[in-house]
């Protein structure tokens, strides 16, 4: 699920990005709240495959694909902080995402959106949000197979 990203080119569906998009997530659950960044007028929602079930990191690049009926609440939030990238609540977290390719990348840039949200939205001093983020925070890796890479050296194609 995601919404128009800001450009005309075509792209795949497949790796997720700072608009949303192929957000394979487990916890992302009935009762979850996402915030989505709006890149393009009118926003232009729109959803994709369904899972019954999925492990975190989705390895195999598939889950268990369902036909699901989703029933959506939308709510526009006008004049409130801009973010980079889209973030949830459900009962159980508060999170954060990061979608780059690789995952070094991706740590670094997910621990900065959550100091930094950690900052805007619950007063913390930077410092002490930073360090919150390492002693309580869970580094989860949702999903890992977007956007694989195989050498050409270990299929032959030096």
């Amino acid at each position: 699920m995601g919404l128009a990203p800001n450009t005309d080119e075509m792209l795949s569906t497949i790796p997720p990005r700072y608009n949303g998009g192929n957000m394979d997530d487990p916890h992302m659950v009935e009762g979850t709240t996402i915030y989505f960044p709006v890149f393009v007028e009118g926003a232009l929602f729109s959803i994709g495959d369904t899972h019954a079930a999925q492990g975190m990191g989705e390895v195999c690049g598939t889950a268990i694909e369902a036909p699901l009926r989703i029933v959506y609440k939308f709510e526009v939030l006008k004049g409130g902080r801009s973010i980079p990238e889209p973030k949830y609540e459900s009962d159980d977290y508060y999170a954060v995402t990061a979608f780059v390719e690789t995952l070094d990348e991706a740590a670094e840039k997910a621990t900065r959106y959550m100091s930094d949200d950690l900052k805007a939205e619950h007063g913390m001093d930077r410092y002490d949000a930073y360090a919150l983020a390492s002693l309580a925070g869970d580094l989860k890796l949702a999903e890992v197979v977007d956007v694989p890479h195989m050498p050409k050296e270990v299929i032959g194609m030096e």
